[in-house]
């Protein structure tokens, strides 16, 4: 493994606005030092150095990760028309910071004519036409009000 103290002390990198200006050749300098030694092992250092490391992984593979099931991150979500849908929960909670009931993705349409009503300012009798004219589809989605 090649490590490169040099880095700290190179004037192209010795404060922000010269590592924003650099950072094509720091990333590449970056990018060989950790070419030089294994994931696992650039994990275990970093824990020890108590630098928050975590793999980034597929939804799948968060579904499937031994620490989203031993933290209880787990769990469901009401759905309209599929009985409940798979979730992770956030990986960290705010102690005073109080936490809100996760929610399904909206069904398409599911908020159009409040969105044309609440936030466009249309009137009942515009969203009506143009939901006659078909803008909004077929009308085979359930659009609430």
């Amino acid at each position: 493994m090649r490590h490169r103290p040099d880095l700290i002390n190179d004037p192209q990198f010795a404060t922000r606005k010269a590592r924003s200006e650099n950072k094509e050749l720091l990333r590449a300098a970056i990018a060989e030092v950790f070419a030089g030694d294994t994931l696992e092992n650039w994990m275990a250092k970093m824990k020890q150095a108590n630098i928050p490391v975590g793999y980034l992984r597929t939804v799948e593979e968060g579904f499937n990760a031994p620490e989203a099931r031993e933290r209880h991150r787990l769990n469901r979500i009401p759905h309209p028309t599929a009985d409940w849908v798979p979730n992770i929960e956030p990986p960290i909670a705010m102690s005073l910071t109080g936490a809100v009931d996760p929610v399904a993705a909206p069904l398409l349409g599911e908020h159009t004519k409040t969105v044309l009503h609440d936030v466009l300012g249309y009137d009942q009798l515009r969203i009506t036409e143009l939901t006659e004219k078909g803008v909004f589809g077929t009308g085979k989605a359930t659009p609430s009000t």
